[in-house]
Parts: structure tokens; C-alpha cells; sequence
């Protein structure tokens, strides 16, 4: 049985994902506890002491991309649930993420109303 989500956390250097997805998730579930950070490393800072139920993590961003701040997860020994987010399905991205066992799910960005339906079942 998959655990429930309560606390969502989004690593995304885009700010107007920041907005969208905000809106639409608590169009979806207005109890989410949301944590939104556009740069990466005041998130991995973050989750060293906090907790979230899901990482939604940018792949492209300028400080580090997703595949650096995985790595770093890993070093640093954080287990948290990670789904990729990509402004595009590419072939190559897909593959990487399943190099990764905290990967649990690929998702194009903008996250729709029927996608996070979806993600919080």
C-alpha cells in the first residue's frame, strides 16, 4: 500500500511553476502542505532536518541540475520519494531517472489538474 502524501516539496528554479503548481494542487487538496524552493541548495539544506512525503524535482536548472541534487540525496543519505519534472518526454531523461531508486515517477511540467489527481492517489 502506497503511504498518503501530505507534505509535498518542489525543486524548481521556475517561479511561475511555483504559482501554477501551488493553485492546482490545493485545487486538488487544500490539507497539502506545500514547500517550494528555486534553489537547490536551500532544499537539500531544508531536507536535511525536515521531512516531506514527495520530492517533485526540476530536472534543467542553472545551480545544479536534478541528476546533481539525486546525487547529492544520496551522499547525504536522504530517502524521500522523487519524481522528476521535465518541460519535455525526453527518451534520454526517462532512462536516467530509472539509474536512480528514489525515482518513482517521470512528469511533464505543467502539472495538470488530472496529473496530481493522479500523483495524490
Amino acid at each position: 500500500m502506497r503511504k498518503e502524501i501530505n507534505t509535498i516539496i518542489f525543486v524548481d528554479d521556475d517561479k511561475i511553476q511555483h504559482m501554477i503548481n501551488r493553485k492546482n494542487m490545493i485545487r486538488v487538496r487544500p490539507d497539502l502542505e506545500l514547500k517550494f524552493f528555486d534553489d537547490p541548495f536551500s532544499a537539500l539544506n531544508w531536507l536535511e532536518t525536515e521531512t516531506a512525503d514527495l520530492l517533485l524535482l526540476d530536472i534543467n536548472m542553472p545551480e545544479m541540475s536534478g541528476w546533481e541534487f539525486l546525487e547529492l540525496l544520496n551522499q547525504k543519505n536522504i530517502n524521500i520519494d522523487v519524481n522528476m519534472l521535465s518541460s519535455s518526454m525526453d527518451p534520454d531523461d526517462l532512462a536516467r531517472s530509472q539509474d536512480f531508486d528514489l525515482v518513482t515517477g517521470f512528469l511533464i511540467k505543467p502539472l495538470g489538474i488530472d496529473i496530481i489527481e493522479e500523483l495524490l492517489k
